[in-house]
């Protein structure tokens, strides 16, 4: 117990250094959340000979507040209560209570394990840590105060916004336990150990769309407490040389469909030429409605970029000259992730680009934001040019 304490006192400054390095770095997502379940147990060592609990035995629950200090890490304060109850009365009867506080700091495995590379409905938390509880006997006077060893995993399943269900394994230690948990002596030697199984739900608490179990930041750069300095800096220039990798292919994929355009637009112009169209507002209309002004997002993001703002000004302008006309906004999501959750994205998208075009001053009413899901126009190769060019808001003037 005591090598437990000192492990914990020497990790808190660790934690400290990361909780004001990210405080540094505003994130957009929840820290807070509440968490309640119940479930079934099963205490091992410490019964008088021929007592017993039934296998599994209800009732346990937990109640607890927990924060992330960022996406991967974070502490957690918790409520425990556990009834143990005799399975066979034939040598007598007992039920005792067992009533305690823990203090567990939580690891989102999920986001270590880069769960959102396969999911976005699914993940997983780790949780170690210490507690103090009392346990009272039915069948003799007294309380046993006892100290917890308290870890497990916690399988999340998110079901809305702010709000995930909780599936968990527990297992708990009892240092100190004078008493078997029938109320007899305890043998010498024995170390009181209870498994447990719950379920539940978990809440998150605050206005962002995210809670930090399942954000994931466009820059991944973080110092790993207890790394070497020189080591972390090496991981964060490793990580940014990634990172423009990633924005060069994405940036030759808009240049490679803005070429296409260019041509596009020049045979449209031989077209109007030819067919002696002078109406400039009927042109710009049709140049909108077939796609040659396109808004693009990053992977499982709706924040539209700068790049953006050229567009959202010549919709302004647009529909500032042409009074009468209106314009449907179309956002679409790549194929990967389940669909019901692409369908929200999109959606998501078109509202933003929506949003955009009201706060510079256009009419709401004159805005129809649809979301259309999975991009089905586009040739998928499995590639991030396929993917970004499916990424977009497309527009249609009516």
């Amino acid at each position: 117990m005591k090598t437990r304490f000192l492990t914990l006192i020497m990790i808190l400054p660790f934690i400290g250094s990361s909780a004001q390095e990210n405080n540094s770095i505003q994130s957009d997502y929840n820290q807070w959340s509440i968490e309640g379940r119940v479930g079934l147990h099963r205490p091992y060592n410490s019964f008088t000979q021929g007592y017993y609990t039934a296998t599994p035995d209800f009732f346990m629950g937990d109640l607890g507040v927990r924060y992330m200090i960022n996406e991967f890490f974070g502490m957690k304060l918790g409520l425990m209560y556990d009834r143990y109850t005799a399975s066979d009365a034939s040598l007598g009867t007992f039920s005792t209570d067992q009533y305690g506080f823990n203090i567990q700091g939580v690891a989102n495995l999920g986001r270590i394990m880069k769960f959102e590379d396969w999911t976005s409905t699914f993940n997983l938390l780790g949780h170690y840590g210490l507690g103090i509880s009392v346990l009272n006997y039915e069948n003799i006077s007294g309380n046993d105060w006892v100290g917890n060893g308290i870890g497990g995993l916690t399988l999340q399943a998110k079901v809305a916004p702010g709000l995930t269900l909780q599936g968990g394994i527990t297992a708990m230690e009892n240092f100190s336990q004078h008493n078997t948990f029938d109320g007899g002596q305890v043998n010498r030697g024995d170390l009181p150990v209870v498994f447990k199984g719950s379920f539940g739900v978990s809440i998150s608490l605050g206005r962002n769309e995210k809670h930090a179990d399942y954000y994931v930041r466009d820059v991944s750069i973080y110092d790993a407490p207890g790394y070497d300095t020189l080591d972390s800096r090496l991981t964060e220039v490793e990580s940014g040389l990634k990172e423009i990798d990633s924005e060069q292919e994405q940036l030759s994929s808009r240049v490679d469909e803005l070429s296409r355009k260019v041509e596009g637009i020049e045979d449209e112009v031989h077209k109007i030429a030819s067919a002696r169209i002078v109406d400039a507002n009927e042109v710009i209309a049709q140049l909108i409605s077939e796609g040659y002004f396109n808004i693009y997002f990053n992977f499982d993001r709706a924040q539209i970029d700068k790049i953006a703002a050229n567009t959202i000004k010549i919709l302004k302008s647009f529909l500032e000259n042409n009074p009468d006309m209106n314009v449907d906004l179309y956002g679409y999501a790549d194929e990967r992730g389940p669909a019901g959750y692409n369908q929200e994205l999109s959606q998501r998208r078109a509202d933003a680009v929506a949003k955009a075009l009201i706060d510079v001053g256009v009419d709401a009413s004159r805005i129809n934001a649809v979301g259309r899901g999975e991009d089905l126009d586009i040739v998928h190769t499995a590639s991030r040019e396929s993917y970004q060019l499916a990424r977009r808001v497309t527009f249609s003037i009516k």
